[in-house]
């Protein structure tokens, strides 16, 4: 899901910005959800705190009530991943975007073709959340790492360190999280094979049934392959 949150002081220039981000989204596979403001209100500031996953902030920098710069580093404060485009009438502002060393990813003037570069800039911007949809975020007490999925192999859990163990073919990665949690993750390609195994599907090249294991195409294996989830298996993938 992708969240627009559209800010304009002119109320017609507002429903004119929802309305051209319509007719972007409209060519896109994405799900996505608008909000619109017409000042930077405490309504506003409510979904500043909400914690969606895919927000694009679309700006008024001049307003009645506060200066749009001052708001996106508010902003950057809280959320440091969030898009934000400014768009404006006001050139001299896009100056002090850069000496604020805000991070926002475009300055569109209202003088200029608005939907055409708005069109571009969305587009990029969903590009880029397409190809990290495939990477799983795992934060630990001292480091973060973004794992892709094409790297895993198996997920299973430390029962007496009650942590789940990402098997990947350079190294184990523990973290404090549910095989549930990266079940619903994923649930095309992390496929249970045990009460205490997650199995990347796209990485298999067999299920020994008789056996109770599982071949990589690394060379390794696993026999996490439980009576239980057998049957599972064999009618989703082996019809």
């Amino acid at each position: 899901m992708i969240d627009f949150i559209i800010v304009e002081n002119n109320t017609e220039y507002l429903k004119h910005i929802t309305s051209m981000v319509d007719k972007i989204m409209i060519k896109t596979c994405f799900e996505y959800r608008k909000k619109a403001f017409a000042e930077y209100d405490d309504k506003f500031n409510n979904y500043i705190n909400r914690n969606f996953e895919n927000k694009i902030y679309i700006l008024d920098i001049k307003t009645d009530n506060k200066n749009g710069i001052d708001v996106a580093r508010e902003i950057r404060k809280k959320d440091s991943e969030a898009i934000i485009i400014f768009l404006t009438a006001h050139e001299k502002y896009g100056n002090q975007v850069l000496k604020n060393m805000i991070e926002a990813f475009s300055f569109i003037c209202k003088k200029d073709n608005v939907e055409e570069i708005l069109e571009q800039n969305i587009f990029e911007i969903l590009n880029r959340i397409r190809k990290n949809r495939n990477i799983i975020k795992i934060e630990d007490n001292t480091s973060i790492y973004a794992i892709p999925l094409s790297k895993i192999l198996y997920i299973t859990i430390d029962s007496k360190k009650r942590k789940a163990i990402i098997k990947t073919d350079i190294k184990n990665i523990e973290c404090k999280k549910t095989l549930n949690y990266f079940e619903k993750l994923y649930p095309n390609d992390l496929i249970r094979t045990h009460k205490s195994c997650v199995v990347n599907i796209n990485r298999t090249i067999n299920f020994d049934f008789k056996n109770n294991k599982i071949y990589f195409n690394n060379n390794s294996e696993t026999e996490l392959l439980s009576k239980k989830y057998k049957e599972k298996i064999k009618e989703k993938f082996f019809k």
